[in-house]
């Protein structure tokens, strides 16, 4: 009886430490995962804390201070894009080369008033947009790498924008050719859930590499590279809005 009442113990203390180390792993798990969707998570719970208008609203206001902080710098793009063009971009209404066009200055059109940057139609093609550019006015090194990266920056925010308005398309399509059965739109939207996420992912990519290059460059010349950083943030913040302004109408 003295040897089973001193196992008792230890057994329980054995169990104990078994137990909250899976609860620590659960936690570490779960902790990583919130992590890695933390833009998802954000733009589920402002898509139940805000109107449609006032995620609107928010979207617009992160557009001003972009603005606002590349306003030091002599570049070729003189505004983002509206919410109405980024909506038209989305549907199929406005090609990326469009959109670009309506954003540059008057200083990188030709004679009939259009934009001599046509390299927004692909991710390849955006490499190569401020070349003319850059070359055609006096700039400061500062200056010519800012407008370099971020003439390549709303080339892909134009050109990813109607990808996934493609695929939107499609998923109609699905839809309508399904006799418009209801019960069959979760069923679509998850078969293209993988293709959504790789196109962002995609994109993601590319912002990032962007940037890098952006800061890399500024720091060569020991210029301030915080602009980087407000592009970066401004990006995924307006992202997870834009998820938020979508979800809030469901």
């Amino acid at each position: 009886m003295h040897i089973s009442g001193q196992t008792k113990p230890k057994k329980k203390h054995t169990v104990l430490k078994v137990i909250l180390t899976l609860i620590a792993v659960v936690a570490v798990i779960a902790g990583i995962f919130a992590y890695k969707q933390r833009e998802n998570i954000k733009a589920l719970i402002d898509s139940r804390t805000y109107s449609s208008e006032e995620i609107s609203n928010r979207i617009t206001e992160s557009k001003q201070q972009v603005q606002e902080a590349i306003s030091v710098y002599d570049l070729p793009i003189t505004r983002d894009f509206t919410l109405e063009e980024e909506e038209k971009l989305r549907k199929g209404e406005l090609s990326a080369e469009e959109a670009m066009k309506l954003i540059m200055a008057p200083s990188t059109t030709d004679g009939t008033g259009t934009a001599s940057a046509d390299n927004a139609s692909s991710p390849e093609q955006s490499n190569a947009q401020s070349d003319t550019t850059a070359a055609s006015v006096q700039q400061n090194p500062a200056d010519k790498i800012v407008a370099n990266y971020i003439q390549q920056v709303y080339g892909l925010k134009a050109y990813y924008i109607g990808a996934l308005g493609q695929l939107e398309g499609e998923m109609r399509a699905v839809y309508v050719n399904s006799g418009r059965d209801k019960t069959k739109i979760a069923g679509i939207v998850q078969s293209y859930l993988p293709r959504v996420g790789a196109l962002e992912s995609e994109c993601d990519g590319k912002i990032e590499t962007l940037l890098a290059g952006m800061r890399s460059e500024l720091s060569a010349i020991g210029a301030d590279t915080s602009i980087a950083d407000t592009i970066y943030n401004a990006y995924i913040n307006e992202k997870a809005l834009k998820k938020a302004y979508y979800l809030s109408m469901y």
